[in-house]
């Protein structure tokens, strides 16, 4: 029988891990002289611990508390806790007087580092029940529309459209009619063109001007030659 126990090796919490619960160590000093021990935590915020240091008589037994303070949602279902506890041992004959164990656990562990006795207590998350997976259908739940809503709506709509159509200014006219100017000229120049195009081609006389001029010009010629040789 070692001379000092400690136990358990596991602390299990049992879901609803979002309130609080308390599992328990127990430290029995089976040697012939009085302990004293202290308890450390890698989440302090989550645990609290009564006593956290106190003295242990020669073949007594102390229970500690362990309270789990709860965590602020429940964890996944295949999460594992990676909390733990370090429970130490130290030899403590000398009367500690006023001193609390907290107190004089520096002077006890300066003194007795070689003989402590340490243990790590794991934590464990107790059987939770793994969330049953439901085939989800798509969701076809009609919503209720508010008809006196939509009719209005309606109503809405077309005062909007009456609203919004567009009547033709002056300007738009006087564009529009000047475009169906523009069409009417080019129209009829198209058909002037065309009409040209298949009339008949008329032979013109030879133009009679040419001969009567060359027949002036002989005749005033003469008159000067005339005029100043005879």
């Amino acid at each position: 029988m070692p001379s000092i126990e400690i136990r358990p090796d596991v602390l299990e919490y049992n879901p609803p891990l979002t309130e609080q619960s308390t599992e328990y160590a127990t430290i029995t000093n089976n040697s012939s002289e009085t302990i004293a021990f202290k308890v450390k935590t890698t989440a302090p915020k989550y645990y609290c611990v009564r006593p956290n240091a106190a003295v242990v008589a020669p073949g007594e037994t102390v229970q500690i508390q362990v309270i789990f303070l709860g965590l602020p949602e429940e964890p996944n279902f295949d999460s594992k806790c990676k909390d733990k506890f370090l429970v130490i041992t130290l030899p403590a004959p000398h009367d500690l007087g006023d001193k609390s164990v907290a107190d004089a656990w520096s002077e006890l562990e300066s003194e007795f580092s070689a003989q402590a006795v340490s243990k790590k207590i794991r934590v464990k998350y107790g059987h939770r029940v793994k969330p049953e997976v439901s085939n989800v259908e798509d969701d076809k739940t009609t919503i209720p529309v508010d008809t006196k809503r939509e009719a209005f709506t309606e109503e809405e709509e077309k005062e909007t459209t009456s609203s919004n159509e567009i009547t033709p200014t002056s300007a738009s006219a006087d564009l529009s009619s000047d475009n169906k100017e523009d069409v009417t000229e080019k129209k009829s120049d198209e058909e002037k063109e065309e009409a040209k195009e298949n009339s008949p081609v008329t032979p013109q006389a030879p133009s009679l001007y040419p001969p009567i001029i060359v027949a002036i010009v002989a005749v005033l010629m003469a008159l000067i030659v005339r005029q100043y040789f005879f």
